[in-house]
């Protein structure tokens, strides 16, 4: 038996589609990406700077003197977080839509869920920026929990609402 035949054997026909086409796309993203966008830094670097401001502008309404510095975050002269393009947010937001695209839908449904989305993915990571330079300031016990946990799991789980929300199909009216 050939290794094609007993993929075929092991994946459902109705879920070998998005298996494929999920496939696809993770190899031609992770091309796309290490070989030709990583390098220049794009979109890396400019997600990292916009979550950076972001977080910046959001932590003005507590603090009085809140300041990008480098690629960190300063409150009150106190350097507090550094915000690396690992966690600008970016591979989630290509998850993200990645399965948005896996899953057959008319585009309108498509491009409202993948703006929709990627705009909460955004803002969801400047607030979990912003409270970790606050707790880093103010040398909170739970910041590495936090960091490492809590703001993962939370961010995870909106993401997958949102991936619920996409596959639900809409009710009929009777």
């Amino acid at each position: 038996m050939s290794i094609i035949s007993k993929i075929k054997e092991i994946i459902p026909a109705n879920i070998r589609p998005f298996v494929i086409r999920g496939l696809i796309l993770a190899v031609a993203w992770n091309l796309l990406y290490h070989l030709l966008l990583k390098p220049i830094q794009i979109p890396d670097l400019q997600l990292t700077i916009l979550v950076q401001e972001g977080s910046v502008w959001l932590l003005n309404f507590f603090y009085d003197n809140v300041e990008k510095v480098g690629a960190g975050i300063a409150i009150e002269g106190v350097r507090s977080v550094n915000i690396a393009h690992q966690c600008n947010g970016l591979e989630l937001i290509v998850l993200y839509i990645g399965f948005i695209f896996c899953v057959p839908s008319n585009v309108k449904k498509m491009t409202s869920y993948i703006v929709i989305g990627t705009i909460v993915i955004y803002i969801l990571n400047i607030i979990r920026a912003a409270l970790l330079a606050a707790m880093y300031y103010n040398d909170h016990s739970m910041k590495e929990f936090a960091h490492h946990y809590v703001f993962k799991i939370i961010i995870y789980a909106v993401v997958f609402l949102g991936w619920v929300l996409y596959m639900k199909k809409p009710k009929r009216e009777s």
